[in-house]
């Protein structure tokens, strides 16, 4: 069983890991240190640790092969990236292979905490989908949400009901897929319906993002507006299709999020994890809707899509 506390980080240079270890520490967690990816396999079998935070480029075992790994042997267990400059393409693949996410190393010390507290209440999220019985062939639900962002992990973990009962994917896929919908209902509530810029993060530590935020929730028309979400699963697929009253925005105009040399730049990180985890991602004309596919893998790992070609 995992230690709620531990968190295993995986870092071939001392400076980077004592500078992870120290913000990790700053928030009460404890942190087993590993130099490569093999070092973290061995710590992993001795002590599992609650999330395992590693560099992509080491010796011995790299991080992509290590999230290769744990996704092989316990997918359930998330794996947060950390990147660099020349590391784009290999960030890329780990995010395709299993990872749960990812933080830029420039920006660790504003970003790593938000993104581990975001992994840790999305996997708890994923995990807290009761146990039904398997035996589904089909199911569709039709939901619609106000702008309140502290439901989304109670939202996810209704979406997430009918991928249990067709046995759609395992706990490392349903831990990306719920990474997903947490990013598209973030956009559909707080820059969609509340149209509040994510530029605003930038200066006095975010404070006018989050004032703005409050602001508007009790703004008309702003707080009239809400979210639908519109999910169809079969055996072999599901979609999600999520809507928001907001007035839109041009997505012809966002950089590619599926280029990994955007995985350094500010911006849009939401949109390349939503690319990464999913099989088909598609945006209505006007920009205020939202279409993610995520096919079941066949036998030989590829999706049910790929298989019939």
């Amino acid at each position: 069983m995992p230690d709620p506390s531990h968190i295993l980080v995986v870092d071939d240079s001392p400076t980077q890991l004592r500078q992870i270890q120290f913000l990790l520490e700053k928030e009460g967690f404890v942190v087993q240190p590993a130099a490569d990816g093999l070092q973290a396999i061995a710590s992993i079998k001795d002590n599992i640790p609650m999330l395992v935070v590693t560099d992509l480029q080491m010796p011995e075992m790299n991080g992509l092969e290590l999230v290769a790994a744990v996704k092989e042997t316990m997918p359930s267990l998330p794996v947060i990236l950390t990147t660099s400059q020349g590391s784009e393409e290999i960030a890329s693949q780990a995010l395709k292979a299993g990872a749960a996410s990812y933080v830029p190393k420039r920006e660790l010390n504003d970003t790593l905490i938000p993104v581990l507290q975001q992994v840790m209440a999305i996997n708890k999220a994923a995990k807290a989908v009761p146990n039904v019985a398997k035996n589904a062939v089909e199911s569709n639900i039709t939901l619609e949400v106000t702008n309140d962002e502290s439901q989304i992990p109670d939202i996810i973990s209704r979406l997430e009901l009918p991928m249990v009962e067709l046995d759609l994917f395992d706990e490392g896929e349903r831990m990306q897929i719920a990474m997903a919908l947490d990013e598209a209902l973030l956009n559909a509530m707080i820059h969609g319906n509340l149209e509040v810029s994510s530029e605003l993060r930038q200066s006095d530590d975010g404070a006018p993002y989050v004032n703005m935020i409050a602001k508007r929730k009790e703004e008309a028309p702003y707080n009239e507006r809400k979210v639908n979400i519109k999910v169809e699963a079969s055996n072999e697929q599901i979609t999600f299709t999520i809507r928001d009253d907001g007035p839109g925005f041009d997505a012809a105009a966002l950089r590619d999020p599926t280029d990994p040399e955007n995985i350094e730049r500010a911006g849009g990180r939401g949109l390349l994890l939503i690319n990464a985890f999913m099989d088909e991602v598609s945006h209505n004309e006007v920009g205020n809707e939202i279409r993610m596919v995520k096919r079941k893998a066949t036998g030989d790992g590829e999706t049910s899509d790929d298989s019939d070609e």
